[in-house]
């Protein structure tokens, strides 16, 4: 937490025992804090995506633990770039440390104390001070653990900015809706955006998780906390962001099986397309290396499995759910997507993954289907329910050489991940026969992956659920409860107007 005192000389500390200190330059007014000798790598590296400096700034980076060492004496070390810095007419210091604006009992913090001794504005983090590939700087704001960046200036008492730097141009279209309440469900401001939950008590994973997911420079994310949120709830809050933002914006949540629905309904309810992320952003590399004072950021989207933690990371990524209706109505189509193994690297779309000759991958939602070349998946791997605890490996044999196949197969099963092969299951649609069983069961003992129950005479693949059945249900135009969801949408619109 950040104590708000009045800057004043402070009592030292003890006089500390760390390591010494040096000051090094990596560019101009780019400077880092570190241990004796050069600056590592990594260090480096994390100056590099933040310059260059523009003009009339300067960028202190402080690459080790400074737990022992007293901010006054830090200030005393820094004293000769910093006057450098303020003689060239410096007039804003970014100070990427973490904790940096943290006051501790009467020690003021370090951007504190090089506001009043420099007379600089310093942006410094309260928490983690974390560097993204991109060159933005993310410090997390979490309930009980405050962070995010802060301002401070000579004789002012410190603001708070953002979580991210710099400041996303959609944060300020976010404000007006923080803090409503829309039909018994409250929506609140996170890092990344906003976040929809009902009103009362949440779970643990429902009340931080959310603060975790990183913005994203392109656009907010509109997270639901819960399965319980009817989709008009973030399809009024959707349709309250102006046009731009909205195109922008990625639909979470919480419970990755029903994203994909939810996002349908949003997108029958408002005539639009909606984009769908199909798992959290969650960071990895996140940690200080070696407690060092500034950390490498970087995201990964995963699936978040019924206890808040995270599974495996999704093949698709961020899709696509259309207004559409009929047979076409739960079809997705893949916008961002990972390459599942080395051996599908030849492919350029996410439904163009050659596997050898003669087969080919596709990503779905829920994982990849397997067929031969130039035919699409069915309906009942592309609408298959996403799940953090399944990786589904749907495989079609109607057609084609199987010989090549469970070479091709082999492969791939042996270069994904061992959190993608403990968790997959092998669907087959269409006829096998006997050799085919046989080499389909070998291949899948050999890399410990489950294969689902073959169809009786190989006529298919384990019932699936057709698409809007079983849990995959949902209310929406042209099924069972769509007058209810409508009208349920033109109150919340109605209610909106009156805000």
């Amino acid at each position: 937490m950040i104590l708000r005192s009045a800057a004043c000389r402070p009592e030292r500390a003890p006089r500390s025992t760390a390591a010494p200190l040096t000051v090094s330059d990596a560019g101009e007014r780019m400077h880092l804090v570190h241990a004796d000798g050069a600056p590592g790598r990594w260090l480096t590296g994390l100056a590099g995506r933040l310059g260059p400096v523009r003009p009339g700034e300067a960028v202190l980076l402080v690459g080790t633990p400074l737990h022992e060492t007293d901010h006054v004496d830090l200030c005393d070390l820094l004293a000769p770039v910093l006057d450098a810095d303020r003689d060239a007419h410096v007039r804003l210091l970014l100070l990427v440390m973490s904790t940096g604006a943290e006051d501790h009992g009467s020690r003021p913090s370090a951007a504190r104390l090089i506001a009043e001794r420099w007379g600089f504005d310093v942006l410094a983090a309260s928490g983690a001070a974390l560097v993204a590939p991109d060159g933005s700087l993310f410090s997390p704001d979490l309930p009980g653990e405050p962070g995010g960046w802060w301002h401070f200036a000579p004789g002012a008492v410190p603001r708070p900015v953002s979580s991210r730097l710099p400041v996303s141009g959609w944060e300020a279209c976010l404000k007006g809706m923080a803090g409503q309440e829309v039909a018994g469900h409250v929506v609140e401001p996170v890092p990344a955006g906003l976040v929809v939950r009902p009103s009362g008590p949440v779970s643990a994973p429902a009340r931080t998780l959310p603060h975790t997911v990183p913005p994203d420079r392109a656009g907010p994310q509109l997270i639901v906390a819960s399965p319980a949120v009817p989709a008009a709830v973030p399809a009024v809050v959707m349709a309250a962001l102006p046009e731009s933002v909205r195109e922008a914006t990625r639909l979470l949540s919480l419970d990755v099986r029903s994203v994909v629905r939810t996002g349908h309904q949003v997108a029958r309810l408002m005539g639009t397309p909606v984009r769908v992320g199909l798992g959290l952003p969650v960071l990895v590399k996140g940690a200080l290396r070696d407690g060092a004072s500034a950390g490498d950021a970087t995201t990964e989207l995963r699936t978040i499995d019924a206890g808040g933690v995270p599974s495996w990371r999704p093949f698709a990524q961020t899709v696509v759910c259309g207004p559409a209706f009929g047979p076409e109505a739960a079809r997705v189509r893949v916008t961002e997507w990972r390459v599942p193994a080395a051996s599908l690297s030849g492919g350029t779309e996410p439904d163009t993954l050659p596997l050898d000759r003669d087969w080919e991958a596709a990503v779905t939602p829920a994982g990849l289907w397997i067929g031969p070349r130039g035919e699409k998946p069915p309906s009942a791997a592309s609408s298959r329910t996403v799940s953090p605890d399944t990786v589904a490996i749907d495989l079609g044999v109607d057609r084609g050489p199987h010989g090549s196949l469970w070479r091709g197969l082999d492969v791939l099963f042996d270069q994904l991940e061992t959190e993608v092969r403990e968790r997959a299951v092998v669907h087959v649609h269409g006829p096998l026969g006997a050799e085919g069983r046989k080499h389909l069961r070998h291949a899948t003992a050999r890399h410990g992956i489950r294969l689902a129950p073959l169809a009786r005479r190989d006529r298919g693949s384990t019932p699936v659920s057709a698409p809007g059945t079983g849990s995959d249900a949902g209310a929406g135009p042209g099924r069972p409860g769509d007058g209810e969801e409508n009208a349920a949408y033109a109150r919340l619109r109605a209610w909106l107007e009156t805000v």
